[in-house]
Protein backbone atom coordinates (compact mmCIF):
# COMPACT_ATOMS: atom_id res chain seq x y z
CA UNK A 1 0.00 0.00 0.00
CA UNK A 2 0.99 3.31 -0.50
CA UNK A 3 0.76 5.66 2.29
CA UNK A 4 2.36 8.84 3.49
CA UNK A 5 3.67 8.39 7.12
CA UNK A 6 3.06 9.80 10.29
CA UNK A 7 6.67 11.49 10.24
CA UNK A 8 6.28 13.14 7.37
CA UNK A 9 2.45 13.96 8.14
CA UNK A 10 3.23 15.59 11.50
CA UNK A 11 6.44 17.19 9.92
CA UNK A 12 4.43 18.76 7.31
CA UNK A 13 2.08 20.32 9.63
CA UNK A 14 5.03 21.22 11.91
CA UNK A 15 5.99 23.03 8.58
CA UNK A 16 3.09 24.97 7.70
CA UNK A 17 2.27 25.56 11.32
CA UNK A 18 6.04 27.48 11.34
CA UNK A 19 5.34 28.77 7.91
CA UNK A 20 1.75 30.33 9.26
CA UNK A 21 3.80 32.51 11.84
CA UNK A 22 4.16 35.90 10.43
CA UNK A 23 6.25 37.70 13.37
CA UNK A 24 9.09 34.52 12.87
CA UNK A 25 9.28 34.41 16.43
CA UNK A 26 10.51 31.09 17.59
CA UNK A 27 7.56 28.90 18.81
CA UNK A 28 8.21 26.81 22.13
CA UNK A 29 8.45 22.65 21.16
CA UNK A 30 5.58 21.91 24.01
CA UNK A 31 3.43 24.54 22.38
CA UNK A 32 3.43 23.17 18.88
CA UNK A 33 2.77 19.69 20.49
CA UNK A 34 -0.07 20.77 22.03
CA UNK A 35 -1.63 22.59 18.93
CA UNK A 36 -0.67 20.40 16.39
CA UNK A 37 -1.43 17.06 18.69
CA UNK A 38 1.39 15.58 18.35
CA UNK A 39 3.36 13.62 21.35
CA UNK A 40 6.44 16.00 22.17
CA UNK A 41 9.22 13.47 21.96
CA UNK A 42 7.90 12.53 18.30
CA UNK A 43 7.86 16.68 17.53
CA UNK A 44 11.48 16.49 19.03
CA UNK A 45 12.25 13.91 16.38
CA UNK A 46 10.86 15.29 13.32
CA UNK A 47 12.14 18.71 14.20
CA UNK A 48 15.56 17.50 14.57
CA UNK A 49 15.31 15.99 11.28
CA UNK A 50 14.57 18.93 10.09
CA UNK A 51 17.21 21.08 11.43
CA UNK A 52 20.00 18.74 10.59
CA UNK A 53 18.43 19.05 6.86
CA UNK A 54 18.47 22.71 7.25
CA UNK A 55 14.88 23.66 7.53
CA UNK A 56 14.04 24.70 10.97
CA UNK A 57 16.30 26.61 13.24
CA UNK A 58 15.77 26.06 17.09
CA UNK A 59 16.10 28.62 19.87
CA UNK A 60 17.45 27.40 23.08
CA UNK A 61 16.12 28.92 26.77
CA UNK A 62 12.69 29.96 28.15
CA UNK A 63 11.70 32.14 25.00
CA UNK A 64 13.06 29.68 22.32
CA UNK A 65 11.70 27.11 20.23
CA UNK A 66 11.39 26.20 16.03
CA UNK A 67 11.00 29.04 13.44
CA UNK A 68 11.58 28.05 9.66
CA UNK A 69 15.22 28.62 8.48
CA UNK A 70 14.42 30.52 5.55
CA UNK A 71 11.12 31.66 4.02
CA UNK A 72 8.32 29.23 3.27
CA UNK A 73 8.33 30.34 -0.79
CA UNK A 74 11.72 28.95 -0.81
CA UNK A 75 11.02 25.34 1.06
CA UNK A 76 9.70 22.85 -1.32
CA UNK A 77 7.38 19.45 -0.25
CA UNK A 78 10.27 17.89 -1.67
CA UNK A 79 12.51 19.04 0.57
CA UNK A 80 10.47 18.11 3.71
CA UNK A 81 9.80 14.62 2.34
CA UNK A 82 13.38 13.73 2.00
CA UNK A 83 15.00 15.72 5.59
CA UNK A 84 11.92 13.17 6.73
CA UNK A 85 11.72 10.30 5.10
CA UNK A 86 15.32 9.93 2.48
CA UNK A 87 15.21 9.54 -0.70
CA UNK A 88 12.07 8.74 -3.13
CA UNK A 89 12.68 5.41 -3.95
CA UNK A 90 9.45 3.77 -6.21
CA UNK A 91 11.33 -0.03 -6.33
CA UNK A 92 14.85 -0.94 -5.23
CA UNK A 93 15.74 -1.58 -8.85
CA UNK A 94 15.79 2.06 -9.40
CA UNK A 95 18.61 2.07 -7.52
CA UNK A 96 21.76 2.38 -9.12
CA UNK A 97 23.61 0.84 -6.31
CA UNK A 98 21.63 -2.51 -6.58
CA UNK A 99 22.15 -4.26 -9.58
CA UNK A 100 18.93 -6.35 -10.66
CA UNK A 101 19.06 -9.66 -12.08
CA UNK A 102 16.40 -9.36 -13.84
CA UNK A 103 17.42 -5.71 -15.51
CA UNK A 104 17.79 -7.04 -19.16
CA UNK A 105 14.05 -8.62 -19.33
CA UNK A 106 12.12 -6.37 -16.72
CA UNK A 107 9.09 -4.30 -18.47
CA UNK A 108 7.78 -2.86 -15.06
CA UNK A 109 11.22 -0.92 -14.25
CA UNK A 110 10.27 2.27 -17.07
CA UNK A 111 6.79 2.43 -15.77
CA UNK A 112 8.40 2.75 -11.94
CA UNK A 113 10.83 5.26 -12.85
CA UNK A 114 8.19 7.32 -14.60
CA UNK A 115 6.09 7.67 -11.95
CA UNK A 116 9.23 8.06 -9.19
CA UNK A 117 10.33 10.82 -11.35
CA UNK A 118 6.73 12.20 -11.49
CA UNK A 119 6.57 12.39 -7.64
CA UNK A 120 9.94 13.81 -7.16
CA UNK A 121 8.85 16.78 -10.10
CA UNK A 122 5.75 17.68 -8.30
CA UNK A 123 6.74 17.91 -4.71
CA UNK A 124 9.64 20.14 -5.86
CA UNK A 125 7.30 22.31 -7.85
CA UNK A 126 5.41 22.72 -4.53
CA UNK A 127 6.56 25.01 -2.17
CA UNK A 128 5.58 25.26 1.10
CA UNK A 129 4.06 28.64 1.49
CA UNK A 130 1.31 27.79 -1.36
CA UNK A 131 -0.28 25.22 1.65
CA UNK A 132 -0.73 28.94 3.61
CA UNK A 133 -3.35 29.61 1.00
CA UNK A 134 -7.07 28.21 1.49
CA UNK A 135 -7.76 25.72 -0.71
CA UNK A 136 -10.39 28.20 -2.53
CA UNK A 137 -7.93 30.39 -3.07
CA UNK A 138 -5.67 28.14 -4.27
CA UNK A 139 -4.82 27.32 -8.14
CA UNK A 140 -2.87 23.99 -7.29
CA UNK A 141 -6.19 22.42 -5.55
CA UNK A 142 -9.00 24.22 -7.79
CA UNK A 143 -9.03 20.83 -9.80
CA UNK A 144 -9.19 18.42 -7.29
CA UNK A 145 -12.28 20.57 -5.96
CA UNK A 146 -13.66 21.10 -8.87
CA UNK A 147 -13.76 17.17 -9.00
CA UNK A 148 -14.78 16.73 -5.71
CA UNK A 149 -17.68 19.10 -6.20
CA UNK A 150 -19.30 17.58 -9.26
CA UNK A 151 -19.10 13.85 -7.82
CA UNK A 152 -20.61 14.88 -4.35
Amino acid sequence: MFKISRRLDYGLQLMVTLAENENEKAIATATLAERLQIPLPFLHQIGHSLMQAGLLKATPGPKGGLRLSRPAEEISIYDITVALEGTILMNPCLDCATPCVRQEECTAKYMWADLQDKIILYLTGVKLGVLLNSPSENPLFNRIIKEETRAG
